[in-house]
């Protein structure tokens, strides 16, 4: 398997190094698992059993708290490098690490809170996402309000004694090894608010749809009932418009986006193997040295080169100026819509140039098609991206 990203040209510290000859062996090893799991839909318990073993929950969390204290480049190194093993492994790992780095980063939860998470990610590799999705809601940056309702429980006194969840929630990626949630709900309070809590995950969520889908088959992004679930006070993260006010969620953006361009790279880590060793008996040598070949791949690993040059870039500079201009807002979706949409466009590269051969089950190319092509319905779309640049140059003319 190829390590491109060590290969970019961008300074790669001791830190980064180091975490990369970590994952190195794991995404090798879940390769070999990656195929299998994918025909059952099994959730690849052993891969994360791994991840534990190796540290890596601790990637994210600060230094102060015993962590890594990995940043965004370096994190998006890390995924990149996992999902060329197991895109799916990956992309659940990245909601973890997305979710700490961006709680670190953005320093909105209770002191307390968040040390007992990080604590948790470090001691015993405890796992987290945030489960904001709903059915009913769609995609939670559109806006909306939660169906899932927190409702107050009283003591004697009239202070709160503990919050009272029920509802549902769906992609809840990696609830299988999941130890903690925050959840977005409605305040049934009197106050129209929305609260984000951080709960424990417990025999109080029951798995209301399993997940089956074309790619990603192995997240465990099940739909989850949550009935009864309880919270004292201190576990209300915050309420709607308590939030420290920022850019956007660039982990969750550059996170996302590196686990496709890791997939492609995986794809034309394939394809360039099977076209060294396809030797068809009417051409007598190998594939490879077919111009017609050479040209699909090389169209494949220079849209590769242009992701990988924007995602590495992004999140050096989103790293670099913690001041965050506004600008960058704009930044993160151009890196988000340019990876997804080369990390499809590179695979489709690679199955033209093996050919049919790359529709059968002998070869991974067709689960990294099926699996690069969700990476299209992280948001921001490419529909709303679109808006957002065509209104931003009629903003810049009118103001010029």
């Amino acid at each position: 398997m190829m390590d491109a990203s060590v290969s970019m040209s961008f300074p790669i510290t001791e830190q980064q190094a180091r975490l990369l000859a970590v994952v190195e062996p794991l995404a090798a090893l879940f390769a070999t698992r990656a195929d299998e799991q994918d025909r059952s839909g099994a959730f690849p318990y052993a891969n994360f059993a791994d991840i534990r073993a190796a540290g890596l929950p601790a990637l994210s969390v600060p230094t102060t708290l015993g962590g890594w204290g990995a940043d965004l480049l370096t994190a998006v190194m890390v995924i990149e490098r996992l999902a060329q093993g197991d895109g799916s492994t990956a992309l659940s790992f990245a909601m973890h690490v997305q979710t700490i780095g961006s709680a670190a980063e953005s320093n909105d939860w209770p002191e307390a809170l968040f040390a007992e998470v990080c604590r948790a990610a470090v001691t015993r590799g405890a796992l987290i996402n945030s489960l904001a999705t709903e059915p009913a809601l769609g995609s939670p940056s559109r806006g909306g309000r939660p169906q899932t309702t927190a409702r107050p429980v009283y003591a004697d006194h009239g202070a709160i004694d503990h919050w009272v969840i029920d509802g549902c929630k769906s992609f809840a990626s990696m609830f299988p090894v999941l130890d903690y949630a925050i959840i977005p709900a409605s305040l049934d309070d009197g106050s129209d608010e929305v609260g984000r809590f951080l709960v424990t995950v417990d025999a109080h969520f029951h798995i209301e749809q399993l997940w089956d889908a074309v790619g990603m088959r192995t997240t465990g992004s099940h739909t989850i009932a949550l009935r009864g679930v309880k919270a004292p006070p201190a576990n209300l993260i915050g309420r709607t418009g308590q939030a420290k006010g920022g850019v956007g969620n660039a982990w969750f953006t550059l996170g996302v986006s590196a686990v496709y361009l890791g997939v492609a790279t995986a794809a034309i880590d394939a394809a360039s193997g099977y076209a060294l060793h396809r030797i068809p008996s009417a051409l007598g040598r190998p594939i490879a040295e077919l111009e017609s070949v050479q040209r699909q791949l090389g169209q494949a690993a220079l849209l590769l080169h242009t992701a990988r040059t924007q995602l590495y870039y992004t999140a050096e500079q989103w790293t670099r100026h913690p001041e965050r201009p506004p600008d960058l807002t704009t930044w993160l979706t151009a890196a988000k819509v340019t990876v997804t949409n080369h990390a499809v466009a590179a695979v489709d590269h690679c199955l033209r140039a093996v050919g049919g051969a790359g529709l059968t089950r002998a070869l991974p190319l067709e689960r990294y098609y099926r699996d690069v092509r969700a990476g299209l319905s992280h948001p921001p779309s490419d529909d709303e991206a679109a808006i957002l640049f065509g209104r931003h140059a009629l903003q810049q003319r009118k103001e010029g």
